[in-house]
């Protein structure tokens, strides 16, 4: 038997301030963009509203913006829409790549950049890879706007630090520095790219002679929210980036800490193991494509 939506209220707003004003309003509101996950949440009863607030086609959302140090992507593109921008392309080309990873061309041609991210789903592209790279959300409310970094705006599974009235509306992406490069990894469950058991995300910048400069490297699956493997950071900074130096590296990687979901598709002891197996591949194509950086 097909499940239905329960009966709702539907507005779409004309523009950015008629949402946010209609947010902090209504009770128990919620955001319509893509919908790709939220029709399926309440098509299963897993979560509902009383109101959805549709801004699928706020202009204001749509856009992509190219600053001096950062480029400022509209929480409404799409999938899609960011595949062929060729500003991301230019200044990002990593999340180009990840976003056409995720699921297929109905999802991406529906799927929004903000949506992935304020569903929070531990499985999903985004969150890893974004917070490697330093993003930085904008959100809006009644009260104004504020700035939240990647390390604070995701909280727990299906959770961000999004407050009651706000609504992300942007997200300024750091352009990638000369020397640097990114790298996305994950363990996919059956193959496809549709739901992520594990997933290593990494960003390095190297110094002129080739050494390893700066380094973030993080995992989602492993804990309730991106984590970032601090201590392995440390043994990389300064060194070459050789097998022998990722070895060391991680060898002060204590997975102990770590405490990973235990489900249906993979055990906690699995998902630990497999942490410094798809992070270290994360870091090593990171290093590859900074490398291409020097010689290009």
């Amino acid at each position: 038997m097909a499940l239905l939506l329960r009966e709702l209220e539907y507005v779409r707003p004309d523009s950015l301030e008629d949402a946010v004003r209609l947010l902090s309003e209504l009770p128990d509101a919620g955001l319509l963009a893509g919908g790709q996950s939220l029709i399926n949440v309440l098509k299963m009863r897993i979560g509902g509203y009383s109101t959805l607030i549709d801004i699928s086609r706020l202009r204001e959302l749509k856009a992509i913006e190219v600053g001096e140090k950062s480029l400022r992507v509209g929480a409404g593109v799409t999938y899609d829409e960011l595949m062929h921008s060729m500003e991301v392309s230019l200044h990002r080309p990593t999340l180009v790549d990840v976003v056409g990873r995720i699921a297929d061309p109905q999802v991406r041609n529906r799927g929004t950049l903000g949506g992935n991210c304020c569903y929070n789903d531990p499985t999903c592209h985004l969150p890893p890879i974004l917070t490697a790279i330093g993003t930085v959300f904008e959100a809006r409310g009644s009260h104004g706007t504020r700035m939240i970094p990647a390390s604070e705006f995701f909280v727990s599974y299906y959770q961000t630090s999004l407050g009651p009235g706000e609504m992300l509306v942007a997200l300024h992406v750091p352009k990638l520095k000369s020397r640097s490069g990114d790298g996305f990894v994950p363990l996919s469950v059956g193959g496809t790219d549709v739901l992520n058991i594990i997933a290593g995300a990494a960003t390095v910048t190297l110094a002129e002679e080739g050494g390893i400069e700066e380094v973030v490297i993080v995992v989602t699956g492993a804990s309730e929210r991106p984590i970032r493997l601090e201590s392995v950071e440390e043994g990389l900074k300064g060194t070459a980036g050789q097998p022998d130096d990722a070895d060391r590296a991680f060898s002060l990687l204590d997975l102990a800490l770590l405490d990973p979901p235990d489900d249906v598709h993979a055990s906690a002891e699995y998902r630990r193991d497999m942490v410094p197996v798809f992070t270290r591949r994360a870091l090593e194509q990171a290093m590859k494509n900074a490398r291409r950086g020097i010689h290009d």
